[in-house]
């Protein structure tokens, strides 16, 4: 019997194959430069020069050119470099002389039409102008004035949109930002924004969407510094013309000499940033750091993984740009390119052997593949796939051909290279996302006073920290109605910030295909599965055993209410063995005893107590419930709950494994 409600859907076919004994064993296995879903960028260096810092601006045009601008000081002028289909054998070739201009007031370049229109400051610093180039950015015409700005400008920066739309902006000395967007090849006039910082050390700007979206970097009038992020309207997800509010990224303490510059945006699968933070305190230092939205996240939303500094970039603030190939990362001496959405390379056919195992706090794996023509050459060169996400399916040799179940995402920690029956073999030893989160600190102290976050909302931004997200695949009520006093101190582990988090409500979690799922276990939940039924999924071993729980008696205290929970029988038989829990979220009698029950449900009746061992199936997940008939043991269509899993393959012993331990629990 199989419900598919909750474990992993599998075909007839498949199903048929794994309840045969004498079924042939797949397992799938695949490399990806990925983290979350999201491709991770390999910077190559395409060239390098002795340009001085300063303004900067670049974009990749439709015709596939690169066009960079710079402001510089001596000699003075605006630059523009072009270098068409730029690559690793490309020639970039010199910079033309536009004219002279600002050097400390930003400069813009972006593709509008099919034209290319270049945005510099004139040396007075407020007087905005535009060059135009119809040849893709080989010659330019005359500058014109777009506007005069109102105090002196510090930064610009522009992005086309939809239909012939376009959006200029530029900050002031006083802290504020104007926009200007062109409709009909006309720009509007200048419009103020509704947001306030005391100084503006940075903007960008891309067209995300359907609507603008913007980073700007400053300090708030507190004089503390950080990068934020905010929307002006196109009329798609906001009106036209008005300004979400500030949203930060990254911000440090006032007084921690600490300030953030020069930002940049784009979209490459999903949007990016990058920025310059800057360290004036002893040991300081400068450097570029870069983040992305968790997968499938839209700008909007907000969910930023923590920021991480570009080592090679070093600290000159660096212009983003990106085609559906490439993104492009410029300074103005430097050019560097990262590949988007590299293929998964396919490693299946030289599997030997492979050992997975999961737990409510994790999950490995061990690969082992046997080097040979199948095996790409890319993971021989230095030190391999290191952090790369493997994702790994068991299946099984059907009429329909190789058939798999859902993959398991885990993340390359450790690559061994061994020699095994005098055959060389390389061994991936991969972990899950809980070991990232644990390993993961938190930078900064982290509050939410009481009755203004849900436990779902907490743990949306903390798993966002990563760069992960989560589902409410079927979650109690409760996650989204508690909302807990909690806070997390600095160098707090996430794993740790998380587990406190959800052990506020009934629910359990699971990775699954590399998005955590917040699941509600129930007594009364259907089993999916069975094992040891006649003509069913065969059971090789089964073991049992009894022994007492850690704790049998809960006691929880909340605001003005308390409740506990107790197990009798064993209480009776060695006195109380007690755990309290404190939280001031709890305000009534009857969520303080959900609450007391579900902790005695977790320290007890959900611990593993049996084991049964079985050919594998595809599709088994932590915390399902199962049949199992097994007399040897006293069960008959017993139900239990998984607790556990290890899944074992392996093709290079005279008497090849493909099993599966199964450590189950109380339902």
């Amino acid at each position: 019997m199989v419900n598919s409600r909750t474990m992993h859907s599998l075909s007839e076919t498949l199903l048929a194959a794994q309840r045969d004994r004498a079924a042939i064993p797949y397992v799938h296995a695949t490399l990806a430069e990925r983290w979350g879903g999201v491709t991770q960028l390999r910077w190559e260096r395409l060239v390098s020069g002795q340009e001085p810092d300063g303004p900067h601006d670049a974009v990749i045009t439709s015709a596939g050119s690169l066009i960079r601008v710079r402001a510089q000081a001596d000699p003075n002028g605006l630059f523009v470099q072009r270098t068409a289909a730029p690559g690793p054998d490309s020639r970039f070739g010199t910079w033309r002389n536009l004219g002279a201009t600002s050097t400390s007031a930003g400069v813009a370049v972006i593709e509008l039409g099919g034209q290319i229109h270049v945005f510099d400051v004139a040396a007075n610093q407020r007087t905005i102008r535009e060059r135009t180039s119809r040849d893709d950015g080989v010659t330019f015409g005359s500058p014109r004035t777009v506007a005069t700005a109102a105090a002196s400008v510090i930064s610009l920066a522009a992005a086309s949109g939809a239909g012939g739309s376009a959006l200029l902006l530029y900050a002031e000395s006083t802290g504020r930002v104007r926009s200007m967007t062109r409709t009909a090849a006309a720009w509007s006039s200048p419009a103020a924004w509704t947001n306030s910082l005391r100084t503006v050390h940075g903007i960008a700007c891309a067209h995300i969407d359907g609507d603008w979206a913007v980073v700007v970097c400053g300090t708030l009038p507190n004089g503390s510094s950080g990068v934020w992020t905010c929307t002006l309207g196109a009329g798609t997800s906001q009106t036209v013309g008005t300004w979400s509010t500030l949203r930060e990224v990254i911000a440090s303490a006032p007084g921690a000499e600490v300030t953030y510059r020069e930002p940049g945006l784009c979209i490459a699968d999903g949007p990016r940033i990058s920025f310059v933070e800057v360290y004036g305190g002893a040991g300081s230092y400068t450097q570029t750091m870069t983040t992305h939205t968790a997968a499938g996240a839209r700008f909007r939303d907000h969910r930023w993984r923590e920021p991480w500094p570009l080592a090679q970039i070093g600290g000159t603030g660096s212009a983003l740009t990106a085609n559906a190939s490439f993104a492009w990362l410029t300074t103005p001496s430097g050019v560097w390119r990262a590949r988007i959405g590299t293929p998964s390379i396919d490693v299946s056919q030289s599997v030997i052997a492979a050992d997975a195992r999961e737990t409510p706090r994790g999950a490995s794996v061990a690969l082992v593949l046997a080097e040979g023509p199948h095996l790409d050459s890319s993971i021989m060169v230095g030190s391999g796939p290191l952090g790369h996400e493997l994702s790994i399916a068991w299946g099984y040799v059907t009429a329909e051909g190789q058939e798999t179940g859902q993959p398991q995402r885990y993340w390359v920690r450790e690559v061994r290279r061994e020699t095994r029956r005098g055959s060389p073999v390389t061994v991936f030893g991969a972990e899950d996302s809980w070991w990232f989160l644990g390993n993961m600190r938190t930078r900064r102290q982290l509050t939410w006073p009481a009755h203004t976050a849900s436990v779902w909302n907490i743990l949306g931004q903390l798993l966002t920290m990563a760069g992960l997200s989560a589902t409410l695949a079927r979650s109690s009520p409760a996650i989204v109605a508690t909302y807990p006093a909690i806070t997390i101190s600095p160098n707090d582990s996430l794993a740790v910030a998380v587990n406190r988090l959800v052990s506020r409500v009934p629910d359990v979690l699971r990775f699954s295909d590399g998005v955590l799922e917040v699941i509600h276990t129930r007594e009364t939940d259907p089993s999916v599965y069975s094992y040891g039924e006649t003509g069913g999924h065969a059971l090789l071993d089964a073991a049992r055993s009894s022994a007492l729980s850690r704790v049998n008696h809960v006691q929880v205290y909340g605001r003005g209410a308390i409740a506990q929970a107790v197990n009798e029988r064993e209480m009776a038989s060695v006195g109380s063995l007690l755990v309290q829990v404190v939280d001031p979220s709890l305000t009534t009698v009857e969520v303080a005893a959900t609450r007391a029950n579900a902790e005695l449900r977790s320290r007890g009746t959900l611990q593993p107590y049996a084991r049964i061992t079985v050919p594998v199936n595809a599709g088994q997940q932590l915390h399902d419930v199962v049949s199992v008939t097994a007399l040897s043991v006293g069960w008959v269509s017993e139900r239990l709950r998984v607790a556990g899993l290890r899944t074992r393959y392996d093709i290079s012993r005279s008497q090849p494994v493909y099993e599966q331990d199964i450590d189950l629990s109380g339902v």
